[in-house]
């Protein structure tokens, strides 16, 4: 945290270990004022031997990114983006579900801090790597892995999650919300909180990963996948997105029968991403 000013009280890592109930993610924790981005950050911490489950937060980014070289804006005061640096036992191989996983539980979180859990799947994971609410992101996801050959040496998930913010740009306002504007909340939302749960629901969801498999992820996503049964376009293929194949694969019913894609742009026909 080298030149690193105080961050507001609300995101102290004293406060946070006492709101925290996760066994391992979050439990060693670095919380700074600034930086260029999260990520890096956790990757150098990686590097150095940090634990599993070591958190970078910050208060604000100059450099965030997102999927597909993307910038994420990452203004003071207002939302979350942390750093993970995970080391489950997986191999390379393995790792494909493992963004939906985290995209699990960050809408199980999401659900939870605005008061949507009595409305079930309000909460969506659109397919590889955001979360929508009501319609509208609220949260991306970007995972990057370190290894030696097909040896994982540790993962840094990097999260941004729109817990505060009300105003978007232009091209941005008809598509992104935050928690708090979800939950129609008068104040705003404890940041805090919404990290501690992020976490735990995070640890939660890439333990049952690890322990029951990649068709445990597939079956909660189809739960919860954003545009299901719906016509859309990933790339140029278009057809009915049928839900995620256990290899964590999305499955699109075209006029040439299914496929299964690994990557790719996902939108609803006539909308855009």
């Amino acid at each position: 945290m080298s030149g690193a000013e105080a961050v507001p009280q609300e995101l102290s890592p004293a406060r946070i270990g006492e709101l925290l109930r996760s066994r391992r993610f979050g439990r060693s924790i670095e919380v700074v004022a600034l930086t260029d981005s999260t990520n890096d950050d956790a990757r150098a911490a990686a590097t150095r031997g940090v634990p599993d489950g070591h958190v970078v937060v910050a208060d604000a980014q100059r450099s965030g990114r997102g999927s597909q070289g993307r910038s994420w804006a990452s203004p003071p005061g207002l939302d979350l983006y942390l750093s993970i640096v995970a080391r489950p036992a997986l191999s390379l191989s393995q790792l494909p579900p493992l963004t939906l996983a985290v995209g699990l539980g960050v809408a199980e979180a999401a659900e939870a801090l605005t008061a949507k859990a009595p409305r079930p799947g309000q909460s969506r994971v659109k397919w590889p790597n955001d979360v929508w609410i009501d319609g509208r992101k609220c949260a991306g996801i970007l995972v990057e892995a370190t290894s030696v050959g097909e040896a994982l040496q540790a993962l840094v998930v990097g999260i941004g999650l729109n817990v505060n913010r009300s105003h978007w740009p232009e091209q941005l306002r008809d598509r992104a919300t935050s928690l708090k504007l979800a939950s129609e909340s008068p104040t705003p939302l404890d940041r805090a909180v919404a990290l501690c749960r992020t976490l735990e629901a995070v640890e939660r969801w890439i333990d049952n990963l690890v322990e029951h498999g990649s068709a445990a992820v597939a079956r909660a996503v189809d739960q919860r996948l954003l545009w299901r049964d719906q016509r859309v376009r990933c790339d140029r293929i278009e057809g009915e997105l049928l839900g995620v194949a256990d290899s964590g694969a999305l499955r699109i019913a075209t006029a040439a029968g299914m496929r299964e894609l690994v990557a790719g742009q996902l939108v609803a026909i006539d909308d855009h991403d």
